[in-house]
């Protein structure tokens, strides 16, 4: 009941104090990739500026006022909130003088309008655009109009500042035509500005399943005349590598040089739960991706789950919970991943939720031969999950934030006491929810 006027307060303290400290505002939006991005450029840019990041999930109405503000929420505690209103205004009244020369925010669109009315809020001069997948369906009825409403960002920059734009994405690319500011565009693509090429993995070199040995790629960063190479040790997925070279794209439109760029990325991690590799009990690897999914990201997750080194396809295990939010056409694009997996060396499906039993379901359909098991939540799920999973497999956990599968990552894991140091939803509300 009090969210309307409490978005709208916190909206005006947001717009002053952004009025009053001037810092550039960088905006990111996209289906997929949006939190990697945006580690990834805060990485970029805290070698040269002051830096603010959303944390955790704010970035909607009332997180990105929260985010400007440098101040957490306090859920529902009318005092709480109280006491967030008055540092908010101690803010305005007082000089910080460490306040940051950038504030970098996720802004997510679950319905139309929602862009709109965070731009209400504050005006980007650094718009990025991830990529457009099937996230929201639901809410906008195609891609198209999902693309619309994340176009609202690029449309509304100003002249003299920079739009970041996926070029391998061709929703994304087609907004340079309308973009007013100037365009630096990424990706792998030879029509990309700044691209990467040559990739290798080290899981592609291992021969044997150990958590030491996986995690780890290289590339040649290729920029103008520039070709840098750029080694990460932790990182294993070539979607990490997309937000990476947007992150380059923001760096070089602020003069931070590219040797200097791939200095500060080198040691860059994904945030928790996204391709995240853990230690697992039984001498098993925990492929963790379970903070959400969409059709184009357990792709992407199953692929990599694929390439992996193990004796056996029995040894891989996917467990996969339902895509939510996709409308009409989240059967179609259930069955469609069952498709794609009964293509893939994977031995084994642990499906969670009644949409995710159509990726099994189309998987036998179309000849896999693996083993299935079906279970309506992740909490019936549990109680039988160890038993389940053989012992030295390496196993993916992927699913829609509402199928809370970081339940299941944490029964696996090799030391269920450092949960809070690599689990997503963590927090107390989670935890009891």
């Amino acid at each position: 009941m009090l969210r309307g006027p409490l978005s709208y307060i916190l909206k005006k303290l947001a717009k002053a104090v952004v009025d009053k400290y001037q810092p550039q505002i960088i905006g990111i939006t996209g289906s997929v990739g949006k939190t990697t991005t945006k580690e990834a450029i805060l990485m970029v840019l805290a070698k040269k500026y002051r830096i603010r990041g959303n944390i955790k999930n704010y970035n909607n109405e009332i997180g990105l006022p929260l985010t400007i503000l440098g101040l957490e929420s306090p859920g529902r505690s009318i005092i709480g909130w109280l006491s967030v209103i008055r540092a908010a205004f101690n803010l305005l009244h007082h000089r910080d003088a460490n306040y940051p020369e950038f504030v970098v925010l996720e802004m997510g669109v679950d319905h139309p309008g929602d862009i709109d009315y965070l731009l209400s809020i504050v005006q980007p001069t650094i718009g990025v655009v991830t990529a457009i997948g099937q996230a929201h369906l639901e809410f906008f009825g195609s891609q198209d109009k999902i693309a619309a409403e994340k176009a609202k960002l690029i449309t509304s920059l100003p002249p003299d500042g920079y739009s970041i734009l996926n070029a391998d994405d061709q929703r994304v690319l087609a907004m340079a035509e309308h973009s007013q500011a100037k365009v630096i565009t990424y990706g792998f693509g030879s029509q990309a500005m700044v691209r990467a090429s040559d990739l290798s993995f080290n899981y592609e070199k291992s021969s044997q399943l150990a958590v030491a040995d996986l995690p780890g790629l290289e590339f040649n960063l290729n920029y103008q005349d520039a070709v840098i190479p750029l080694v990460m040790t932790s990182v294993i997925s070539e979607a990490v590598v997309s937000s990476v070279l947007a992150a380059v794209a923001v760096g070089l439109s602020q003069g931070i040089g590219l040797l200097d760029i791939t200095k500060a990325l080198v040691d860059f991690h994904v945030p928790k739960g996204r391709l995240n590799i853990l230690s697992g009990s039984r001498q098993r690897v925990l492929l963790d991706d379970s903070y959400n999914a969409s059709p184009t990201s357990v792709v992407t997750a199953v692929n990599i789950l694929s390439r992996l080194p193990v004796d056996s396809a029995k040894q891989r295990v996917a467990i996969l919970g339902d895509m939510l939010e996709l409308g009409v056409d989240g059967p179609a694009e259930h069955r469609r991943l069952g498709q794609i997996i009964a293509q893939l060396p994977i031995g084994q499906l642990v499906l969670i939720g009644p949409l995710a039993g159509l990726i099994g379901q189309e998987a036998q359909q179309q000849g896999w031969v693996g083993k299935t098991d079906y279970f309506p939540d992740a909490v019936s799920a549990s109680s039988l999950l160890d038993q389940l999973i053989p012992s030295a497999a390496v196993v993916l956990l992927k699913g829609s934030q509402g199928t809370r599968l970081e339940k299941l990552t944490k029964i696996l894991l090799a030391d269920q006491t450092k949960a809070a140091d690599c689990l997503v939803r963590q927090e107390e509300r989670w935890l009891n929810s």
